[in-house]
């Protein structure tokens, strides 16, 4: 791979999938970006565990995880993410369908910098998403 994505998505329901890389081309964000379908594949992608292809570990800007999925869940992503050297500082952005204060507080309690309520909004979908994009590759400053 040339160029590190800059954002990894950790998505496994395709249609909420769509709508965010719609609304990130549509809003002209195009920054690289890689998608893993479950936590499994996240954790491969990142070098946490080993990938069957032997793919070269990528050093995301920021990672975007749901918390649902198969095989491993956003929570052990997470919790996985902050314990390995190689990827404790790398921004995690949960996107949740929960607005339960347990989940929240759980995320925050791993290590999760953000935490955005899933919506849809008809006039505009996947806005948030984009928002929180712009805020993490352009605003945010990462330690050298």
């Amino acid at each position: 791979m040339a160029e590190d994505p800059q954002i990894l998505f950790v998505e496994d329901n395709r249609d909420e999938l769509d709508v965010a890389l719609r609304a990130l081309r549509r809003a002209g964000v195009h920054a690289p970006l890689m998608v893993a379908r479950d936590g499994q594949e996240a954790l491969e992608f990142l070098g946490i565990e080993d990938s069957p292809g032997g793919e070269v570990p990528i050093n995301p800007r920021v990672i975007f995880l749901d918390l649902k999925m198969p095989r491993v869940d956003g929570w052990e992503v997470l919790r996985r993410v902050r314990e390995n050297p190689d990827t404790a500082t790398l921004p995690v952005v949960i996107l949740s369908a929960s607005d339960r204060s347990e989940d929240i507080q759980r995320c925050y309690d791993l290590g999760a910098n953000s935490f955005l309520l899933k919506r849809f909004d008809p006039r505009s979908p996947g806005a948030y998403i984009v928002e929180a994009a712009r805020y993490w590759l352009g605003l945010n400053r990462l330690a050298k």
